[in-house]
């Protein structure tokens, strides 16, 4: 991930077996009521309002995405379960976890928020990751193995230079607390140009 691209790209390429109206299940870390993260978002997003060729994605939409699992429709329901319990019970033994939001973030698909310190929320990744191992077939988790937590600001869809979106953004906002108490398991469905979810199921961490 480059922190000065050049140039922006499209970000609503789709990727292989991506297509409208089917569902994707991801874990998620949601903003929810967090009002400090979600008025940095805003704030962000105010600063690159006007900018041709992005998305500034909904706050109802805000996440930072920590696991793709694998598309519904090849997972059973069975398999769901087990993964829940699993993840249940490999968060018994985590803490809820404070970062801070707020480290830029710019690739060429779009514009991120990254955390501090940057591996803190790695062994929550690593909980979910071995429970989806042991209880689902048909996963992902060869999917970007390596993990830069963020919650993106916007997503791009058009070709053009990166520089008037940096220059935007040159006076940073002040890094915001994130707490992290739950993750949520979503079945993600793309329409257009947005990522828009069913929540599945929350696990709390340390119960």
């Amino acid at each position: 991930m480059s922190p000065f691209p050049e140039r922006m790209s499209d970000h609503w390429w789709w990727r292989p077996g991506v297509r409208p109206g089917r569902g994707l299940l991801v874990w998620h870390i949601l903003l929810d009521e967090q009002a400090e993260p979600r008025e940095l978002v805003r704030q962000c997003q105010d600063k690159l309002a006007g900018l041709p060729g992005l998305d500034p994605i909904p706050p109802e939409w805000l996440h930072m995405t920590t696991q793709i699992v694998g598309f519904a429709d090849e997972i059973p329901e069975a398999e769901i379960d087990a993964m829940l319990t699993e993840t249940a019970a490999r968060f018994a033994s985590l803490s809820p976890v404070e970062v801070e939001l707020g480290k830029l973030w710019f690739h060429s698909e779009a514009v991120m928020l990254g955390i501090r310190p940057p591996d803190r929320l790695t062994p929550v990744r690593e909980a979910i990751r071995d429970a989806v191992a042991t209880t689902v077939r048909a996963h992902q988790l060869a999917y970007e193995p390596h993990w830069t937590p963020h919650v993106s600001v916007a997503y791009s869809h058009g070709d053009g230079p990166a520089a008037p979106i940096i220059e935007a953004l040159a006076l940073r906002p002040e890094p915001q607390p994130l707490r992290v108490a739950e993750v949520h398991l979503v079945e993600q469905v793309r329409e257009g140009r947005l990522y828009r979810w069913e929540r599945r199921a929350a696990i709390a961490l340390g119960t």
